[in-house]
């Protein structure tokens, strides 16, 4: 089966001429080893530890600036439990499902009950991972956490958002429970959050970035997948279930329903109705649909990293530890990796295929998290700090001696040019 599931991969991506042969053979491997990685943000960060280089002589861990997006929630789209349980009971009724749609049927109507008033709530699992991952960057950095430092916590205005930052202060408070945490919410704090959204009232439109290829997302599915065929394996009439021009639509909910199962307490799996070819070519027409309609906009961000130098500063001035969190959506936590340049996120795919190779929705799973690290000596005034993707130590585009560690006055000279 693996070696199927590689040789699957290596096909998908030979239409990527442009992109280096290297490069290529990474994405491959990675999906290979990784196959959960197909889930693309609907796949749960990681919350195993990872072995993190240590600082240079003298340099201790003083303070982090962190932005996350909540954690696991039930499914996003408005009408994604309704639009299934409407389509697979009209068909039930009209004797138009196969064997496997019978089935799919089944296992969709056990927990239908429970999910269809749930949309864009958190999950139980969701409040869990975060006190984990909560966890983890305590125990990265203790001495951040010492005695009564402060944390400050700010979120979004959406619920699942106030409910994870809860959930992650609630982590962190039951490691120390003398640390002193204030929680923040509310469209003041917006523009260090959601920059762009349009609930933001001191939203600054930012000039626009055009995608450097002229392909549309409704072209790239189009070469990219054959919908009929796998809607096919559950109506035995498909355009009788649905009309043609509403049938990719469907396809995409059944794989984020498929998808979104990891964010629930459930052995039940809906994958089954997919082959791995199928899953490959959704998970890349999943990143470009995301790409396209980030990377336009990525530049729009940068009050999110003014905010970071602004708090840091006055955090460092201060001698102050702790740190302070940002908690928002994935539509704000890729184009800050792209705006950063975080592991080449910064780079203009000027050829569709190359995408999955520069923007990887692997990168932005439920609970993602980008930690600024801050690091001092009492024999230097140079702070250093390094930046943690999901826990791993990441690379900006900055040069340096002492990867992974930065200095934190060349960053702030690069994005205040």
């Amino acid at each position: 089966m693996m070696k199927r599931f590689v040789l699957i991969l290596a096909l998908s991506f030979a239409a990527g001429a442009y992109c280096s042969y290297a490069q290529q053979a990474d994405v491959i491997e990675s999906l290979a080893s990784h196959p959960e990685y197909l889930d693309g943000t609907d796949m749960l960060c990681p919350v195993e530890a990872v072995k993190l280089t240590p600082a240079p002589r003298g340099y201790k861990p003083v303070y982090i600036s962190h932005y996350g997006r909540h954690g696991a929630r039930f499914g996003w789209q408005s009408d994604l439990y309704e639009r299934l349980n409407d389509v697979f009971s009209a068909a039930e009724k009209e004797d138009n499902l196969t064997p496997l749609g019978i089935d799919y049927k089944r296992r969709f109507d056990s927990l239908y009950p429970e999910l269809r008033y749930r949309v864009g709530d958190l999950s139980p699992k969701g409040w869990w991972h975060q006190q984990q991952l909560a966890s983890r960057m305590y125990d990265n950095f203790p001495s951040v956490f010492k005695g009564d430092a402060h944390v400050r916590a700010w979120t979004s205005t959406s619920t699942r958002c106030v409910m994870t930052m809860s959930s992650f202060c609630l982590g962190l408070k039951e490691r120390n429970p003398k640390l002193y945490i204030f929680e923040n919410f509310g469209k003041y704090f917006l523009p260090a959050i959601l920059p762009q959204d349009s609930s933001n009232p001191f939203r600054v439109k930012a000039e626009k970035v055009p995608v450097a290829f002229d392909e549309t997302w409704h072209e790239y599915i189009a070469r990219t997948i054959e919908v009929k065929p796998i809607l096919a394996r559950l109506f035995k009439d498909v355009d009788k279930a649905l009309p043609s021009d509403k049938q990719w639509d469907f396809l995409s909910y059944l794989y984020f329903y498929a998808a979104g199962m990891n964010s629930l307490d459930t052995d039940l799996r809906f994958y089954d109705i997919f082959t791995p070819e199928d899953r490959v070519a959704l998970w890349k027409i999943d990143n470009f649909q995301f790409y396209t309609e980030i990377w336009p906009t990525h530049a729009g961000y940068k009050p999110i990293v003014d905010d970071i130098i602004a708090k840091a500063d006055e955090r460092l001035a201060a001698g102050d530890k702790g740190a302070d969190l940002r908690f928002g959506h994935d539509y704000t936590f890729l184009p800050l990796l792209m705006l950063l340049g975080v592991n080449g996120y910064g780079h203009a795919v000027d050829n569709p295929d190359d995408i999955p190779t520069w923007s990887r929705l692997q990168d932005v799973p439920m609970g993602a998290n980008l930690h600024f690290v801050f690091f001092r000596s009492k024999r230097s005034d140079k702070v250093l700090f390094k930046v943690l993707l999901n826990g791993t130590e990441a690379r900006l585009p900055l040069d340096t001696d002492t990867w992974p560690y930065y200095d934190w006055e060349v960053f702030k000279a690069y994005h205040n040019k």
